[in-house]
């Protein structure tokens, strides 16, 4: 590429990548709830003194908030956050990236130390994903279409063109939106499956399997994208796998034996340093519920329909089906006009055959094994819906690119693709505006979640009420989704909690004597009950109204007066 198209080429991404950003921010100023995952993330990266429950009992507003901020002199606290991980299921780089973060600000709740993360992750993602694009078109010309052809400067704008639109596309679907705005693990997971799917590709265009450049960055992504997540060494299996039968179909025995070694070294290294993994993938509950489901063969046709659905609906706007039908016309075309001699063969480009491979081992083992969870599950997915839209574009620029080639020779025209102005520019604009049109219908449609907006109005009223009594009678079979509540409680100086299982009447002064109260009630067959029986132990209140219902009727906000 010259210097000049480079330094053009750098800018266009960077003001689409500036326009992305604007959009997240817009997005992230909308966000004004948290999923409990969510709030897990502040608690286990932060935790001070742990989250008690004590019936019948006042707790004050600072024992709650301790445990989701990091006070002063307990920043930077990495041993706690690796324990506190081991004893749940998930590896820990992600909580001590977050950890860093809310440790550059003590004593601060925000939901942006969370997006924060995530916006990093992202844009690093962004250039991870216009790189692979970028390695992957360039490894469909050969070397003999090039001389012949006089393709190479067309490859490289083809390149350029393509993961331009690749990144567009991803960039503004509401999926990956929704995936920055969840403060989980799961967009700083999208950047190590996109870094180990960068280096395959490098390697393969260059043909560079050296130690230096290939194989010991290759182990370091395998140690850290393991620590992310375990759902990245899925992702890096298949990949693999692909990527071994390539060296052997070009007889790089050596390498291949070099490439396992760098894998498993890296995969050791992670397993060294973080011994709870093999306990939270064999024995803890989410694996165990893995492997039964992975082994169920009855679920496999609906678990496959529900994520892609997903898909479908959350990145292509229920449009999936017509770029499929439409994919497999051109495809049956191409072949035809091959076999009729008007379309010469063509090598198949390895990167899109390690690409299409490593992606639907992935979302078929992640489709067996991860929860149903409704438009939430998206977060499984996600590493891999830029390399889905990536696959999907590149097949249809590459098949309109095979019949308008044919077109070209019929007129007995040299195919010189760099001087076809329906190439380099209708079918680019046309496309651009198609990826633009269906992720706006999408944002339009409202396919951003994680967002909870809802909660504006209940947080307005929190702060209103901040000031009045508050009575938290939970479920004791499930005392800890009191911490689901954690946004709102650290609002109040002060919470009542009281096991709805303990039928004694509330004799506290400040809650019988009180003109109003605020209750949080579980979901609970005796719920109303203990309702009317504050009612009757306090002659000052007389009748309760419901203000929200929460966490999908988890919890219920009541106001008594």
């Amino acid at each position: 590429m010259s210097k000049k198209r480079k330094q053009q080429y750098i800018l266009v991404m960077t003001v689409l990548l500036l326009l992305q950003l604007a959009v997240l921010f817009y997005y992230g100023g909308r966000k004004a709830g948290f999923h409990e995952d969510e709030l897990y993330t502040y608690y286990s990266s932060n935790k001070t003194a742990g989250l008690f429950i004590n019936d019948r009992q006042w707790t004050l507003r600072e024992d709650l908030r301790n445990d989701f901020v990091v006070l002063g002199g307990e920043g930077f606290r990495y041993d706690v956050v690796w324990q506190m991980q081991s004893w749940d299921v998930h590896p820990p780089l992600y909580y001590f990236l977050f950890h860093t973060i809310c440790s550059l600000f003590p004593g601060v709740f925000s939901k942006w130390l969370g997006i924060a993360v995530n916006l990093i992750a992202y844009v690093g993602s962004y250039i991870l994903l216009a790189y692979s694009a970028y390695m992957a078109v360039r490894c469909g010309s050969t070397a003999e279409r090039s001389a012949i052809c006089g393709e190479e400067a067309w490859g490289e704008k083809k390149a350029e063109i393509l993961s331009f639109l690749v990144c567009l596309f991803w960039g503004f679907s509401g999926a990956v939106i929704s995936g920055v705005m969840f403060i989980r693990m799961y967009q700083l997971l999208t950047f190590f499956v996109l870094l180990c799917l960068s280096l395959h590709l490098r390697a393969v265009f260059w043909q560079d399997f050296r130690i230096r450049s290939f194989l010991l960055p290759l182990a370091l992504t395998v140690f850290l994208g393991f620590l992310t997540q375990y759902y990245y060494i899925i992702f890096h299996f298949f990949l693999g796998a692909g990527f071994c039968f390539y060296l052997l179909r070009k007889k790089k025995i050596r390498e291949l034996f070099l490439y396992a070694a760098a894998c498993a070294a890296g995969l050791l290294a992670a397993l060294i340093y973080y011994p709870p993994a093999l306990s939270h993938i064999f024995r803890g509950y989410r694996g165990t519920e893995a492997v039964s489901e992975f082994g169920n063969a009855s679920n496999t046709l609906d678990r496959l329909r529900f994520f892609w659905g997903l898909f479908d609906d959350y990145v292509m706007s229920d449009t999936l089906s017509v770029w499929i039908l439409f994919l497999a016309l051109l495809a049956v075309t191409m072949g035809y006009l091959k076999k009729r001699g008007k379309l010469p063969d063509r090598e198949i480009n390895p990167a899109a055959a390690l690409m299409l491979f490593a992606a639907a081992g992935y979302f078929f083992t992640v489709s067996k094994t991860a929860l149903l969870l409704g438009e939430t599950s998206n977060r499984y997915q996600l590493p891999i819906y830029g390399i889905l839209c990536l696959l999907l574009i590149y097949g249809m620029w590459s098949c309109i690119e095979g019949l308008s080639e044919v077109r070209m020779r019929k007129k007995g025209m040299m195919p010189r693709h760099q001087e076809s102005k329906f190439l380099s520019m209708v079918l680019p604009g046309t496309l651009c505006l198609l990826l633009l049109l269906i992720d706006m219908t999408a944002l339009w449609r409202g396919r951003v979640f994680f967002l909870y907006e809802e909660e504006k109005e209940i947080m307005a009223f929190v702060r209103e009420h901040k000031d009045v009594p508050v009575v938290v009678f939970y479920n004791e079979a499930s005392g800890d989704h009191i911490w689901w509540l954690s946004d709102e409680l650290i609002e109040y100086p002060r919470v009542y909690l009281a096991s709805m299982g303990n039928e004694e009447p509330i004799t506290d002064e400040t809650i019988t004597g009180s003109s109003s109260l605020l209750v949080y009630a579980a979901d609970y067959e005796n719920g109303e009950e203990r309702i009317r029986e504050l009612l009757k132990g306090n002659e000052n209140i007389s009748s309760y109204q419901v203000i929200a219902e929460k966490g999908l009727g988890v919890w219920t906000l009541y106001k008594l007066q």
